[in-house]
């Protein structure tokens, strides 16, 4: 992080704010405000990071619950006295997660209607199965997996097999169901404070930046158990393309110190010295900052893939 910027008073009192860098202040070391805005900049850093992950869990359990009701009950399975559950009686209250099914998806019905008339100017616009499966929050898979549509003639225990591929970590239905529910929810939590650009490694008992990393790589590792849990090959999928890689770089105490401008870069004046950083960048996943010098001097990072 150059330390020429002028970081007060426009760029950290009015533009990042003295309340959002409070939080950093008080986990993070720093010497001056290049280094407290490098932590800050590091958070966003993570997020770009995480992201695709997040992305990647959301789509596979929602097309894998999808797919999985769609052989069963039929397309527009969530419409009015298709999707049964539990407790239903013709006199009674629906419970909280079936009225929040029934009103996500009519959200995401009227979503894909006002994207169409804004987008192609299509005044009755009839929304495609796919196209609302896509419009839904993310809440919406959260729950359907709540015991509610546990039971005899209900979607579970019936597809937990279709929608779950992978190694269960219980023999229990019941105890699998539940456990599947409260990961995803951490999951679809942690999703939401990097959707609204907040700082994600905050959480009650990290005090300090190593506390903090060690937080951002559990919730990399519930996101990986619930994409390996409903599809192995899509978890394969992910690290062999090097998105878990990524986000273990990131969050990393030498990827911190780099955007706090505190590591110094490798001088290369030869082949073999270039090879030699290539290898350890890749051996320990971790970004290596150099200075090339032919005819001058050009700084360059070398990342693993």
């Amino acid at each position: 992080m150059p330390r020429s910027i002028n970081y007060r008073p426009t760029l950290i009192d009015e533009l990042i704010t003295n309340e959002r860098l409070n939080s950093y202040a008080s986990v993070f070391s720093y010497s001056d405000d290049s280094e407290l805005v490098g932590a800050y900049l590091w958070n966003t850093h993570v997020c770009s990071a995480i992201y695709p992950l997040l992305t990647a869990s959301e789509v596979a359990l929602r097309n894998s619950i999808d797919t999985a009701l769609v052989k069963d009950i039929g397309r527009f399975w969530w419409a009015r006295n298709r999707l049964h559950y539990k407790s239903f009686t013709s006199s009674s209250n629906e419970p909280f997660e079936v009225k929040a099914i029934k009103n996500n998806f009519s959200k995401a019905t009227d979503q894909v209607r006002k994207d169409k008339k804004g987008r192609y100017r299509i005044k009755s616009a009839t929304p495609t199965h796919h196209e609302i499966i896509a419009k839904t929050e993310f809440s919406t898979w959260e729950f359907i997996l709540d015991a509610e549509f546990m039971g005899p003639n209900l979607i579970w225990p019936k597809h937990l097999g279709a929608v779950f591929k992978g190694s269960w970590p219980s023999r229990s239905a019941s105890t699998m169901l539940g456990s599947t529910r409260d990961l995803v929810k951490t999951i679809r939590e942690f999703r939401n404070r990097v959707s609204h650009h907040e700082p994600i490694w905050k959480r009650y008992g990290v005090h300090t930046e190593l506390d903090a990393i060690s937080h951002l790589n559990e919730k990399i590792d519930k996101i990986m158990q619930l994409v390996a849990l409903i599809s192995p090959d899509k978890e394969q999928l992910l690290v062999k393309n090097g998105l878990l890689a990524r986000a273990k770089m990131a969050c990393s105490i030498d990827e911190l110190r780099r955007y706090q401008n505190l590591t110094t870069p490798h001088k290369v004046k030869s082949i073999s010295k270039l090879c030699m950083l290539a290898q350890q960048s890749t051996r320990d996943n971790k970004t290596i900052p150099v200075t090339i010098y032919k005819n001058g001097s050009a700084n360059f990072l070398i990342q693993p893939k």
